[in-house]
């Protein structure tokens, strides 16, 4: 399968000085100096909010001694909230600060600029989590994180006029290379590839983006591709055989293992890559099933164990979608904000200037 477009390959091997394309479109407005009130109540937040420097010791929540996996662990759930609590809230924090750069007033987005960069720099020049030891779930924790972290990047180079010093950068590629090195491996082992490996190929790709580095970029296309063959037919509809196994929580699991495919077809096809071309088509069937499981309407294929319902936060990767393929899945009316997750830092809803 051929992995790069010849734009691509021109990029990798100097021949371009091409910059990548970011997930969203630009939507500055005119300068203004921050308002005073909202970076002092900002700043005063974001002191709340020191580098984390505990370990990446996390265990999972679930009970591991079922195969699916589906049950929660209520003494270990627990103690992974506490353990994630300071890693969590500071994202959540990000996210929020980024939902002020959406403001109609440039006095408030300035402000959110400043607050933004003043959040980051201590935890980039104290390069947390990048931390060579981690747990398995540890390792999980830091994708998610570096999805999180740098698509609040991206909003807000699409949003203001916010770039990433030098120390964000070298965290960002700190966080990047720690990801890869424990995804490589798994690649040999597509018995055990599954919504882990995707989110892991996202997150790179994401820092790619931030970072402009095609290399890295490139990497992440070829998780995506092994995503995609695993997406296998099922009663007339398709499934994620590594995800349906998942019990009760089959559904769900859908839902979040698609969103880093949607985000990674979405960014492949902005620059340039046919993510959504050959066997990328399979995309579409299992968007339109993972609505089903959703929507709870009976249509699609059916698990057979009753599911848990699927949190709408759980489709944060629907708006994405739909703004690129208006008349397949339209979201609901008026609702698309509703659908954003902590990993995705937020709602990706309204991110672009129109409809593709």
């Amino acid at each position: 399968m051929r992995l790069l477009t010849g734009v691509m390959l021109g990029i990798i091997s100097g021949c371009s000085q091409a910059s990548l394309v970011p997930l969203f479109d630009s939507q500055h407005l005119a300068e203004a100096s921050p308002d005073s009130r909202a970076l002092a109540r900002c700043e005063a937040e974001a002191r709340g909010y020191p580098p984390y420097a505990g370990p990446l010791k996390m265990g999972s929540k679930y009970d591991q001694s079922r195969s699916s996996k589906d049950t929660l662990d209520r003494q270990a759930a627990r103690e992974y909230q506490q353990q994630v609590e300071e890693i969590y809230g500071y994202l959540s924090f990000l996210g929020q600060i980024t939902e002020y750069m959406r403001k109609p007033s440039p006095a408030i987005r300035a402000a959110a600029q400043q607050c933004f960069d003043l959040a980051l720099e201590p935890w980039a020049k104290a390069q947390a989590l990048g931390q060579r030891q981690a747990s398995k779930q540890g390792e999980a924790v830091r994708k998610w994180f570096l999805s999180s972290l740098a698509i609040s990047m991206m909003k807000a180079e699409a949003l203001t006029d916010w770039q990433p010093s030098a120390a964000q950068r070298d965290w960002l590629t700190v966080l990047a290379e720690r990801v890869q090195i424990h995804a490589s491996p798994r690649r040999q082992r597509m018995d055990l590839y599954n919504n882990h490996d995707y989110w892991s190929s996202w997150a790179v790709m994401a820092a790619a983006l931030v970072l402009d580095d095609p290399q890295r970029l490139a990497w992440a296309e070829k998780g995506y591709w092994l995503a995609i063959q695993q997406i296998t037919p099922r009663q007339g509809g398709v499934v994620l055989p590594l995800e349906a196994a998942r019990g009760k929580r089959a559904a769900e699991y859908h839902a979040f293992a698609i969103t880093p495919l949607i985000l990674m077809a979405e960014a492949g096809t902005r620059n340039g890559l046919p993510l959504y071309e050959g066997q990328g088509k399979r995309l579409h069937a299992l968007a339109k099933e993972v609505v089903h499981f959703w929507a709870e309407d009976g249509e699609g294929v059916q698990f057979a164990q009753k599911q848990v319902a699927i949190d709408d936060h759980k489709m944060a990767w629907w708006p994405v979608y739909a703004h690129r393929f208006p008349d397949r899945l339209p979201l609901p009316a008026g609702k698309g904000e509703r659908f954003g997750s902590r990993f995705t830092g937020g709602s990706l809803a309204g991110l672009w200037q129109a409809s593709r």
